[in-house]
């Protein structure tokens, strides 16, 4: 995986400020990319990605968006790309998209400042459906901009449906957004549809308050709340299934064996989400952590017994403080999910089965279940909430139900 890091080009230096610029490196190959973000040089802090400009500087929160968007724009891109491509890329083909990405946000911010001044001019009169589709066209990656897109079509189209030449900002109330949502719904789109295109219109609200086009004394949405998305059944792996997964030759294919190795890990921490694993500190014998899910004073830490098929991931993938080694090189969580996520997903294929995180987590629990261990067992196992007050304050759980139930689960997958 390429690396992305970030320096100051003291070549540039003018009137006393530096270009912060990106290095790629990637397959023994390096390449750099202007940002064209200026600070001075004292601001700037070295060995950070997402947070580099310290927060005295001029204009902080403006800059280190702007830098954040490229990093992350780079980012995504990597990690749409497969395995077979990576391997035979230069940084010098990425640096052709970073560059991409950075012409794309100047001309983003170009379009969002000709639009505070049109929309300062027009005061009143301010046309929401035109502010929609400007504050679409200035997001930083071609997919987001596609769904303002829809969303600002659907708005023309709900326009059209209530006679109305537009919808200005002085429009926009309790009533009006209630309306929109009965009309989403009468239109048959469903309620994740309605829960998209009342995030984006939000969004776009908000964005204009804080532009000062409008007055916050007269939000909509402090009345007004918008559709959630509705719940999904999360699909999960039979025994068989995961003793595919558990068995699978993914030899030829570093990268993706890694991230099936990362699931296992995962189901051998009795189905442990990725938040808490890249959080876990090294540790011998049993893994013990807190869920950072769930941060309730009645909470007690989990404790986990390190199995002999975890010991031996951990050889390969343990790191020195942290439980994993590459959880150390990643500077977050989210980047380190993506990167697992989009492996998982392309191993699933070479495997044949379709595999993901969260199934592998929810398998655990049903393949708990199904080998008859107690409902308590596995709610202390995976951390759920105690529902009862007998049960957080009394009774002092014994962790060894949790490893005697984990080997169970996992001695019967490999009898399969």
């Amino acid at each position: 995986m390429a690396k992305i890091s970030l320096n100051l080009d003291e070549r540039t230096i003018k009137n006393g400020m530096a270009q912060i610029r990106l290095r790629i490196n990637h397959r023994k190959t390096s390449a750099f990319v202007g940002t064209g973000v200026y600070v001075e040089p004292s601001y700037f802090i070295p060995g950070t990605l997402y947070d580099p400009i310290h927060r005295k500087a001029s204009l902080f929160v403006e800059k280190r968006d702007k830098v954040q968007r490229i990093v992350r724009s780079i980012e995504e891109w990597l990690l749409d790309q497969d395995e077979d491509t990576l391997a035979h890329i230069s940084a010098k083909d990425i640096k052709e998209q970073a560059c991409g990405v950075c012409t794309h946000t100047h001309e983003a911010e170009v379009v969002v400042s000709k639009m505070e001044t049109t929309m300062r001019k027009a005061n009143d009169m301010t046309d929401f459906v035109v502010f929609f589709r400007e504050y679409g066209d200035s997001r930083t990656t071609d997919k987001t901009r596609k769904s303002y897109e829809y969303v600002w079509n659907i708005l023309r189209e709900y326009c059209t449906a209530r006679g109305l030449q537009t919808l200005r900002f002085s429009d926009i109330d309790y009533s009006r957004l209630t309306d929109l949502a009965r009309w989403i719904k009468a239109s048959g789109r469903g309620e994740s549809t309605r829960h998209m295109i009342e995030s984006y219109v939000r969004a776009a609200y908000k964005d204009a308050q804080k532009r000062k086009l409008v007055d916050r004394s007269n939000d909509p949405y402090f009345d007004y709340s918008i559709a959630k998305v509705p719940a999904k059944d999360i699909d999960c792996l039979t025994a068989h299934e995961m003793r595919k997964v558990m068995d699978g030759d993914l030899s030829q294919f570093a990268g993706l064996q890694r991230a099936r190795d990362y699931a296992l890990v995962s189901f051998y921490l009795c189905g442990a989400n990725m938040l808490d694993i890249y959080e876990m500190v090294s540790s011998k014998g049993e893994v013990v952590f807190m869920r950072h899910k769930v941060q309730r004073a009645s909470m007690r830490p989990i404790h986990i017994r390190i199995e002999p098929e975890l010991a031996a991931l951990l050889e390969m993938y343990g790191g020195t403080e942290r439980l994993l080694s590459e959880a150390e090189r990643v500077p977050n969580y989210e980047t380190f999910q993506r990167r697992v996520n989009h492996l998982l997903k392309q191993a699933g294929k070479k495997i044949g089965v379709d595999v993901t995180l969260a199934k592998v987590r929810r398998s655990w629990a049903t393949i708990a279940a199904s080998l008859d261990v107690p409902d308590r067992v596995i709610d202390k196992s995976m951390g759920h909430v105690d529902a009862s007050v007998k049960d957080r304050h009394y009774e002092q759980y014994d962790w060894s139900r949790t490893a005697e139930a984990n080997r169970k689960i996992i001695d019967y997958i490999k009898s399969l």
